[in-house]
């Protein structure tokens, strides 16, 4: 016998298999909750989300349900039965734990439970042959995971695409609608059927006990619901952070006369910004707060705001003589007490040739005493100044390898995943204490990173190639409870090879489906929008004024994520998994519920377009169209992007916005 039933209360269902002791309860939302018992016998109810809530001073998820139990063979079969109407069946010979929706539709099925490796323990499971699986956090291979062998694992490898994420995010959800999602912040090694068996692994090292949510739904909604209930939704962005953002690499925007150069250029040309990140500023000079707060005058005069750039928690070389800053406000390495802790393998090596070389000191953001000196004397005279947010670079170097000793003496092992997400919350909450709201854009994180609720998705090249991985990024971490990712708008990096990708046409491309993306954010070392000629720059204008006008039903779409977990782009699996080629299809995308997406992603003029269910109005030509049909070869010359209606769409906000945007899609059909 593979299972011994131990107890069942109308709470709990505890049972032992293949030497592991679990149990299982329902939480509510769809969700069944799995725990493995630790090593000293007591079940850790505080997973990621919980710990988050309770650092953030807020209620953690600790909801259980009755379950009703229903013992059908002596000792191996058993039925657990949910308010919601979902079970729960178990079987003893062999292990097999299958739930079910609602609706009686065959969900999550785990096949066993087992030790590997010193305490270290998997689930294993199996897969339907026809299903597809989706999130992991943010990708950049491909939106459909199966098959892949992950490590969920924050790493910083630029232009990489097939195994990195800056923002590994543990949630699964399957094409069948119902979803998994392990509540660890600890490393976690996952194989998506990678041998081609229809089986699946969720194993999670660092000693860590199980901690799995199975939600037995037949929409996917329904996890994404689930997941932020337990981890926190997103809160509500001001509205100017659903605009354009200008950022530069060093040394642009290093001076306040750069970024008044930038300001003029952009106004000589009639395109709309919001903000400037000053890349290259030195965030922490007290001889430049005068300087600063000046432009943050003017700018703030003119309905704009000024961000900084900094590395995610790391103090400057000069925070003790400067701002007073004591040894015991920093994180320390317990073994020998160093401050400079290395990085680990998530290193950029680009950055970083020598791997391991680097060292960085940390705030402690655990001790409230260097919580206050970081928030109060670090960074108070910039938020004085009226500094609206930053750009948080390096979530992925923390290491979490060896002891660290931390204030409250919390464990080291998954504190590469859960410092930067907690710093980074704690700061957006900092910005947003002014009037009118700030902006956090920060590149990486983990469970709960929706919390900031800005992510970016690290560095590209400006090549056909990439401008296809930065729309998986975005749907893959909206599949994953990220619903505000963004990107480098058009790249970061030049391409390789000019000449394959024409920088003009790669940007122009970019910038048509970035204008109907949740932000538009220029940034690296690549042409800027005033760079190019005059043409490239008419069509930047019109599209970056699209965006802007498409500002109200951002901001309505917006409040329904922060309620809801439905991320702005969406893939089209959350518009119809019932719907094979909606599946499988990953280069077109809704954005809400009023617009499809099919951007050109290839020096070509013309697409297949795919209409899902529904009824589409063609926004360049105005033609409505009966959903679930192809258009072969739709003409896209390098001016248009495809973008279609939902013409039944209950948007408030979609009458208006369409009104604003007319005279822009007539000028570029005019063109």
């Amino acid at each position: 016998m593979s299972m011994t039933f131990l107890s069942c209360d109308n709470t709990y269902f505890t049972f032992e298999t293949h030497g592991v002791t679990c149990r299982l309860s329902f939480t509510g939302n769809h969700g069944w909750r799995l725990q493995t018992m630790q090593a000293d016998g007591t079940f850790d109810d505080y997973g990621a989300g919980q710990v988050l809530a309770r650092d953030l001073k807020e209620t953690p998820y600790l909801v259980t349900e009755p379950i009703s139990m229903a013992e059908l063979e002596a000792g191996n079969e058993y039925i657990l039965g949910a308010v919601d109407g979902s079970i729960a069946h178990l079987t003893g010979k062999p292990f097999c734990l299958t739930f079910t929706s609602a609706s009686g539709r065959i969900g999550a099925v785990i096949t066993r439970i087992s030790v590997v490796w010193k305490g270290t323990v998997t689930v294993h499971g199996s897969y339907q042959p026809s299903e597809r699986i989706y999130g992991t956090g943010e990708r950049f291979n491909r939106v459909n995971q199966r098959g892949q062998s992950l490590k969920l694992y924050a790493r910083d490898e630029w232009a990489q695409w097939k195994g990195n994420s800056y923002t590994p995010i543990p949630v699964f959800l399957s094409s069948l609608g119902y979803g998994l999602f392990m509540n660890r912040w600890e490393f976690q090694e996952v194989e998506l059927d990678s041998r081609f068996d229809g089986s699946w692994d969720i194993c999670v090292k660092q000693d860590a006990p199980i901690d799995l949510y199975v939600f037995a739904s037949d929409n996917p909604a329904d996890t994404l619901y689930g997941y932020s209930a337990i981890s926190g939704f997103a809160p509500e962005p001001a509205p100017w952070a659903y605009g354009t953002q200008v950022c530069r690499f060093w040394p642009d925007f290093a001076t306040t006369d750069g970024v008044r150069a930038m300001a003029k250029a952009y106004d000589e040309n009639n395109f709309p910004f919001d903000a400037c990140i000053m890349e290259g500023w030195e965030a922490y000079a007290p001889e430049q707060v005068a300087d600063l707060a000046q432009l943050i005058k003017e700018f703030e005069a003119r309905g704009k705001h000024i961000m900084l750039y900094q590395a995610c928690a790391v103090p400057p070389p000069n925070a003790a003589s400067a701002y007073g800053m004591k040894d015991e406000y920093l994180l320390h390495r317990q073994r020998d007490g160093a401050t400079a802790l290395p990085e680990v393998e998530s290193y950029n090596p680009a950055d970083n040739p020598d791997g391991n070389g680097h060292a960085r000191p940390y705030v402690d953001i655990t001790n409230p005493q260097a919580w206050k000196w970081w928030t109060e004397g670090l960074w108070g005279a910039n938020m004085k100044a009226g500094v609206r947010g930053c750009k948080i670079d390096f979530c992925e170097l923390l290491p979490d390898n060896e002891p660290i000793a931390f204030y409250d003496g919390r464990k080291t092992p998954g504190a590469h995943h859960w410092y930067p997400t907690l710093y980074n919350t704690l700061m957006y909450r900092l910005y947003n204490s002014q009037p009118g709201g700030g902006l956090n854009l920060s590149r990486g994180g983990g469970i709960g990173a929706q919390r900031y609720p800005f992510i970016w998705a690290g560095d590209q090249r400006r090549e056909w190639f990439f401008l296809k991985s930065a729309i998986r990024s975005v749907l893959s971490a909206g599949l994953s409870g990220l619903p505000f990712l963004s990107y480098d708008a058009s790249a970061y990096m030049p391409a390789e090879d000019k000449e394959s990708d024409p920088e003009p046409e790669v940007f122009i491309r970019g910038i048509e489906y970035t204008a109907f993306m949740v932000n538009i954010q220029t940034h690296g070392k690549v042409m800027r929008p005033t760079d190019f000629e005059a043409p490239i720059r008419n069509l930047y204008r019109i599209y970056a004024t699209i965006h802007d006008r498409l500002r109200p039903y951002l901001v309505e779409q917006g409040k329904i994520a922060c309620k809801t977990g439905m991320p702005l782009a969406r893939h089209l699996m959350l518009w119809d998994n019932a719907d094979e080629k909606c599946l499988d299809c990953e280069d077109e995308y809704m954005l809400g519920d009023a617009f499809l997406i099919c951007p050109v992603l290839d020096n070509v003029d013309k697409r297949d377009v795919y209409l899902p269910r529904g009824h589409w109005r063609d926004l360049n030509t105005g033609k409505v169209y009966e959903g679930k049909t192809t258009i072969a070869g739709y003409y896209a010359p390098l001016h248009r992007i495809p973008v279609f209606v939902n013409v039944d769409s209950d948007s408030k906000a979609l009458g208006d916005v369409l009104e604003a945007i007319k005279p822009l899609v007539d000028e570029i059909n005019a063109l």
